[in-house]
């Protein structure tokens, strides 16, 4: 990021942040989906504790890795709009052609299996 300005920096810093919490809510959102299954006896106390670890253990702190511990806000941005999280519209033009070499990365690792 060291060739982008620091309005641009500031850019990808706010959609990275707004990334991070879609990707919470939605995985807080199952997670609390799984509370009501839980309450309506569709899944036991058991069940529900290991989906509780399961979040804690795997989601949220594989999304803490690509929003707060790879700190650099042009990946996770990157990251966010290859798998659709958010819509390319709301990256700002300046920003636009950097991101789509690392969206890039991300689909050829994908359709390859790699884990990055």
């Amino acid at each position: 990021m060291a060739d982008l300005s620091k309005l641009q920096k500031k850019h990808l810093r706010q959609l990275a942040g707004q990334c991070y919490e879609k990707e919470m809510s939605i995985a807080l959102k199952a997670l609390y989906d799984n509370f009501k299954k839980w309450e309506t006896s569709e899944i036991s106390l058991w069940e529900l504790n290991d989906k509780i670890h399961e979040y804690h253990n795997q989601t949220a702190r594989e999304l803490w890795k690509i929003y707060e511990q790879m700190n650099d806000p042009g990946l996770s941005v990157a990251f966010a709009l290859a798998n659709g999280i958010i819509d390319i519209e709301l990256v700002n033009e300046d920003c636009r052609e950097m991101l789509e070499r690392k969206i890039d990365v991300f689909q050829f690792n994908d359709l390859k299996g790699d884990n990055i």
